[in-house]
């Protein structure tokens, strides 16, 4: 479907962690930070392998992508 001008077609996107790559370090974790939703949290869980995890709050992401380029452990993608 071809758009016109000032129109946009709008995808649900959001980001996605991959939890065996991601580091769950709130130290360094870029994304943490400068995520302009706050949509990315860090969580405190002894039942994971290193103690704690990095969450995606689906209600706050709006898909803008900012995180991934920012993963140093490339384990975010928006989908």
């Amino acid at each position: 479907m071809l758009l016109g001008i000032n129109e946009v077609e709008v995808f649900d996107l959001k980001a996605y962690i991959d939890k065996k790559k991601c580091a769950s370090d709130n130290r360094i974790c870029k994304p943490l930070t400068e995520c302009p939703k706050k949509a990315i949290t860090w969580i405190e869980d002894e039942e994971e392998p290193l103690g704690s995890r990095m969450e995606i709050d689906r209600e706050k992401c709006v898909g803008y992508g900012t995180c991934v380029p920012l993963c140093c452990g490339d384990c975010i993608e928006i989908r």
